[in-house]
């Protein structure tokens, strides 16, 4: 799953989100659980919920990458390494499942692919358009332009993958990875901002390695489908309550998280 956002759901709801992910966990006991980036804000206050669910629940691998919320802070490359404290980050490295299936990810960042014509990349640059302006431009401090930073991980993620080429390779990010999920609805001022949804490299190097199955989150639509052969799946939580579907957190929690066999 992805997008808990737990401290906006938490006092919106004014429910344990995380105790009800304990719950779940306790009760299905999964060899590995993905959360595919943007657990709350800020990465210290991520990195010690990582911890509480990984420390209950010691029969489940928690696998994790970090979604533009977590690295909300002053520095944004301090807050991607203090999230590297969580030891199952995958931005530590592939997690090898068996013999057969490799996981490999990281949090991935956006370089306007997704974004509508008649805007240069210095507009997008600033992410203003009339009023509003992206969150991101104002808590998130990478000291590098958004197409750098997404080079970056482009660049790592490679690495990993031809490390791994041959194998059945479950990529994660969480930041878009293919236009068909972006929603355009034909109004500016909010196609502007699809611009910060992802990238579409991310999913063309899962095509040129053979990825079998790519988990992302970002957008806040649910996604399970077939896409030039790799399994899709995008299972945000998103914010309560316009973008839920069940009154209730746990009900909402449960139906939102997928289970795939391996």
């Amino acid at each position: 799953m992805s997008d808990i956002h737990e401290g906006l759901n938490r006092k919106k709801t004014k429910t344990d989100i995380i105790g009800i992910l304990k719950k779940w966990l306790a009760e299905h006991v999964p060899d590995v659980f993905i959360i595919s980036g943007d657990m709350t804000a800020g990465p210290e206050k991520s990195l010690a919920l990582l911890n509480e669910l990984q420390n209950h629940s010691l029969k489940t691998r928690i696998l994790f990458v970090h979604g533009n919320h977590d690295i909300y802070h002053e520095d944004s490359n301090l807050a991607y390494q203090i999230l590297l404290g969580f030891p199952n980050n995958l931005g530590n490295g592939p997690v090898e499942l068996d013999d057969e299936w490799v996981v490999i990810g990281d949090g991935g960042w956006y370089d306007y692919s997704y974004g509508i014509e008649g805007y240069t990349k210095e507009q997008f640059q600033t992410g203003s358009f009339d009023d509003f302006r992206w969150p991101d431009k104002t808590y998130a401090n990478w000291k590098m332009r958004d197409l750098e930073v997404t080079d970056h991980y482009l660049s790592k993620l490679e690495n990993w993958l031809r490390e791994y080429c041959g194998r059945k390779i479950i990529l994660v990010t969480h930041f878009v990875p293919s236009s068909e999920y972006v929603s355009v609805k034909g109004d500016p001022s909010w196609d502007f901002f699809n611009a910060m949804m992802g990238s579409s490299r991310f999913g063309e190097l899962a095509q040129k390695y053979g990825v079998k199955k790519y988990i992302f989150g970002h957008i806040h639509t649910r996604y399970h489908d077939q896409n030039n052969g790799i399994e899709m799946i995008c299972n945000p939580l998103g914010y309560y309550p316009d973008e839920w579907e069940h009154q209730f957190a746990e009900e909402e929690i449960f139906s939102c998280i997928k289970v795939i066999d391996i």
